[in-house]
């Protein structure tokens, strides 16, 4: 690709980094994706289908009848049909709760938001929580009980249950298998368990929370607490890999709270040092990439740093002996340090949970030498129980392999699968008489397990839970268990607390009665509104013990030499695998590398070039006797001599959707080397992969794109900088003929300065209008059917680049080049703005797609509706099912305005300002996309296009957007420019 000021010179960008998409790009100038496949692959059929993405293509130009439509027997008083109901609730993840709002049509769940008073969301929802809808009616879920793989009965079940709890020695042979959790619920079920049986133990296992960070400040504060880091009040944030900017394991809360800090022209700045990149390092505006062995040394030496520069002796300290610092890593950390020690109590730092222990303790004696206890971070009392511990899970294998456990209760999700390659779970469990694992699927860890019990999903349940700052949720059901034998997790272990006669409802309700004497109303006002007020935890005031905490920093080894080495990172979509069976996530495109349906082993430019590897070059790597073959994929920003490897997919079982889909990184991670294991071989292999990457799809030819300059480069040519892209231009469309001014003018503003990239607005954007997954084979040939896209570019260097994401979908031109080619007017424009798509005129010539600039508009080569009972139910009513042969696109959400224009008539008012908010925008967590009628002069969708950032993409054809963008401005330190 050529160079975008190239083409197109800007009189004060012109000395910017160029733009580019992807190596390949760069360096060809060509798409280079791999030749796809002949035909729609019968395993994708048969993955996709019942979620309504594939099976009609069987059907060619055939339409099923209209199924029989049966009213209610007797109307619900609380249902109007038509009208949704919206309730409030939560999802558990990482141990936490996000709360939740999720609409529900005639007792169907149809969509999920976020809750605006819950804090851990903030009205917003990521894309993990917008996917977890699809869980819900997922066909594939387990459907009977099972004892020895043969099917049983739920009664069979709860008899053998109740035998075992009648068992007379305290509980010897009794081990609960579950996840870290801080749900009081729960806590109080597994302290029932330990009451009746003192000899039992609760087992903890997390994949992907190894206990580094509690006992960092076990180490550092004597006991478990829990550091919260305040992102509004800091100017300058140091990450050392915490990628807290994306929404898993993150939250929807931190990336608000650092972007709301971040309003130009005040901004705060962000170094960040990591090993791949991630969503964070690429919103960094200083980024250092580094070798896993090596972050935990460049820690010490900042530490060092910032004691040299406050006059801390014990901190300055901890530069002798150090291992030696590249110039740039030098250059790197010197202003790092001093930028943080002269922010003081207005800076912090902050550590992943990849990182030992050591790291985070030394990440809280910094904080408090800043002066940032109590400012811009906070401590709480640790929540979650049992606590996560890392060497738990290979100690319950050794009971196991010596016959000392008869029972074994498994609640945390496909332990065999996740456990460490040295761990043996899946054989150790063929030695237990009795093992129960209760799961959503029939995966690995139910194929070892003597009873396997179908699980309610979470939106089928009574539960609670609490948020990182102890506020608390109760967790309500929405529907009626669909699968007939599910039972819910809680109910299992009710059987050893002795609490079966009671309902999951009525143990719940008498929970928080004991602990708050609330009356009913209380009660329904909780489940309203999703939280219980005063649970918040209290803060609570530590000091650091500093001789303890240099001495485990000192004790950290040294980094490796010149071995390569592995990185194991969860991955952005489907996490450690537990999302692996939901085609949304699995289709949705990576944030930074834009893979869909994959993994791949991530090698740096130099690393592949030094190696002669290129995309798609298979690759056996082999460490500690065991070996894995992987496809590569090159990625800029990654640090060179290391290998990343995303957790999570090359799964044997568990549905069709996950079955097959990459490789298993989980059989080279070790117990002793959860996150990177050094001293690996890489062999290259013969073939090729092809790679489903969307990234090279839909391209906008070599035009000026997605802006970003610095912020000290703006205020000083603010005048001119954007004015090419802000004028009128003259163009040859004819005008729009308006005899009257329009009630409504609607409009959107996208603020790249504020977007992250996470794809929450993507996932939103297809649960509410009813898009379909495609498969692999499908997006190979470019047909993903994603209404909004985010474009990742990059900018600069091929080794460490810049990034920039830019959200788009239909902007809704004034002068549209899609409606004056479409012979049929299937595309037409509404007095109010909006560009509309007329499907039943539409006949399938897709004129409109190829004079669309934007390359925004999606045709269904296929009939990816379906007709599974299941995957009708999750669809939103009020949006119209494409059939096969017509083209879609963005619609402004014109079903949330024509709600918004239906409530306002009937309570005979206009519709007020902020009133219509599209499903992006209200699922972002940043707030970088916001709609609304420009008629408004005083709404925030008018504000922003009067904004001096703001341009119009494209600009230069004249087709007057009614979306505008604007520019990302940076915050690089002066000293490193």
């Amino acid at each position: 690709m050529s160079p975008v000021n190239d083409r197109y010179p800007l009189p004060v960008l012109a000395e910017a980094p160029t733009a580019w998409r992807s190596l390949e790009a760069r360096h060809a100038g060509a798409f280079t994706a791999g030749s796809p496949p002949e035909g729609l692959p019968r395993r994708v059929l048969l993955e996709l289908a019942a979620f309504g993405a594939a099976a009609a293509g069987l059907s060619g130009c055939f339409r099923q009848p209209p199924e029989k439509v049966l009213p209610y027997s007797r109307q619900p008083p609380e249902v109007t049909p038509g009208v949704p109901l919206h309730y409030a609730t939560g999802l558990t993840l990482e141990g936490h709760v996000r709360g939740l709002v999720v609409r529900s049509h005639e007792g169907r769940p149809t969509k999920v938001e976020g809750n605006p008073i819950q804090p851990e969301s903030l009205g917003a929802a990521g894309a993990h929580e917008q996917a977890s809808l699809l869980g819900v009616y997922d066909p594939h879920r387990s459907r009977v009980v099972r004892h020895r793989g043969a099917p049983t009965t739920r009664a069979a079940l709860f008899a053998r249950l109740q035998a075992l709890a009648a068992r007379t020695d305290a509980g010897a042979g009794l081990r609960l298998l579950v996840e870290p959790t801080a749900s009081p619920l729960w806590a109080r079920a597994h302290a029932r368990v330990l009451e009746r049986y003192p000899r039992a133990r609760v087992v903890p296992f997390s994949a992907t929370d190894t206990g580094a960070a509690q006992e960092g400040t076990r180490l550092a504060f004597g006991r478990p607490l829990r550091a919260l880091p305040r992102f509004r009040t800091a100017r300058t944030v140091v990450s050392l890999e915490d990628d807290f900017l994306s929404t898993l394991p993150g939250s929807p809360r931190t990336a608000h709270e650092f972007v709301a800090a971040r309003t130009p022209p005040d901004l705060n700045r962000l170094w960040v040092v990591e090993s791949h990149l991630s969503v964070t390092g690429a919103f960094a505006d200083q980024r250092l990439r580094a070798r896993p062995s090596r972050v935990p040394q460049l820690a010490r030496a900042l530490a060092a740093e910032v004691g040299r520069a406050l006059g801390r002796a014990e901190l300055a300290g901890l530069s002798e002996d150090t291992v030696a610092l590249s110039d740039e890593e030098r250059r790197w950390v010197s202003a790092a340090a001093r930028d943080l020690a002269g922010q003081g109590r207005r800076a912090l730092v902050v550590a992943g949970a990849r990182q030992p222990a050591a790291v985070h303790a030394l990440v809280h004696l910094v904080n408090e030498a800043l002066g940032a206890m109590g400012d811009t971070v906070v401590l709480v009392d640790e929540t979650l129980s049992p606590a996560p511990d890392a060497v738990a899970l290979a100690t319950l294998v050794d009971e196991l392999r010596a016959g000392t456990v008869d029972t074994v209760f498994i609640t945390a999700w496909n332990p065999v699968y996740r456990a460490p390659a040295d761990v043996p779970l899946g054989e150790a469990l063929g030695h237990v008489r009795d093992a129960v694992y209760c799961a959503l699927h029939d995966d690995e860890t139910a194929a070892a397990c003597t009873w396997s019990v179908p699980s309610t999903h979470p939106y089928e349940a009574w539960e609670d839970g609490r948020a990182t700052d102890g506020t608390a949720t109760i967790l309500q059901p929405l529907i009626a268990p669909l699968v007939e034998a599910a039972v819910a997790p809680l109910d299992l272990v009710a059987a050893f607390t002795g609490e079966l006669d009671a309902s999951a409802y009525d143990r719940l309700r008498a929970l928080w009665r004991e602990r708050t004497g609330m009356a009913d109303r209380e009660w329904e006002g909780w489940l309203a509104d999703g939280v219980i007020p005063g649970t918040q935890l209290p803060e609570v005031e530590a000091h650091v013990d500093s001789a303890r905490v240099l001495a485990a920093v000192r004790a950290l080894p040294p980094p490796v030499g010149e071995h390569l080495e592995l990185h194991f990172v969860p991955d952005a979509k489907v996490h450690d695998g537990r999302f692996g069976a939901n085609p949304w996530l699995q289709e949705l495109p990576d944030p930074i590398t834009k893979v869909t349906w994959d993994n791949a082993a991530q090698v740096s430019p130099a690393t592949a070039s030094r190696l002669g590897l290129e995309r798609g070059s298979r690759v056996r790597l082999e460490v500690r006797g065991r070996a894995l073959d992987a496809p590569v994929l090159v990625v800029p920003g990654q640090a060179d001599d290391t290998v990343t490897l995303p957790l999570g997919y090359g799964r044997t079982r568990g549905g069709p959707v996950a079955v097959g889909v990459g490789f298993n990184a989980y059989t080279l991670r070790f117990q002793d080397a959860p996150w990177a294991v050094s001293g690996a071989r890489l062999t290259r292999l013969e073939g090729r992969h092809d790679f489903a990457l969307t990234q090279e799809h839909w391209r906008m030819e070599e035009r000026p794109l997605a802006l970003q300059t610095t912020r000290k480069n703006f205020e000083a040519h603010r005048d001119e900088l954007l004015k090419g892209f802000q004028e009128p231009k003259e163009h040859l469309y004819p005008p729009n003929p308006r005899h009257v001014e329009p009630p409504h003018r609607w409009a959107m503003a996208i603020d790249l300065h504020r977007c992250t990239g996470c794809s929450a607005c993507v996932v939103a954007c297809q649960a509410e209008n009813s898009i379909p997954a495609v498969g692999r084979a499908q997006v190979l040939r470019g047909r993903e059917m994603h209404w909004l896209r985010i474009d990742r570019y990059f900018l600069g260097s091929d080794e460490n680049p810049g990034v920039i994401t830019q959200p788009l979908m239909c902007v809704h031109c004034e002068y549209a080049p899609c409606e004056y080619v479409c012979p049929v007017a299937a595309t037409v424009h509404s007095d109010e703005g909006l560009n509309q798509m007329v499907y039943n005129r539409c006949i399938g010539t897709r004129y409109c797609s190829n004079n669309c600039p934007y390359k925004v508009r999606r045709f269904n080569y296929l009939n990816y509706t379906g007709h599974d009972p299941l995957a009708r139910m999750y669809r939103n009513p009020q949006v119209t099912v494409r059939p096969r042969g017509v083209m879609e696109k963005c619609t402004y959400c014109v079903q949330r305005i024509e709600a918004a224009r239906i409530t306002a008539r009937v309570e005979g008012r206009a519709i007020r300002p902020g009133e219509v908010v599209t499903a992006c925008a209200q699922a972002c967590p940043t707030n970088a996309i916001v709609f609304g009628d420009l008629n408004h002069p005083d709404a925030e969708v008018s504000r922003l296009h009067e904004d001096a950032r703001h341009y119009a993409l494209l600009h230069e054809l004249g087709t007057r957007p009614r979306t505008v963008h604007l520019i990302r401005l940076k915050n690089p330190s002066e000293e490193l420019a």
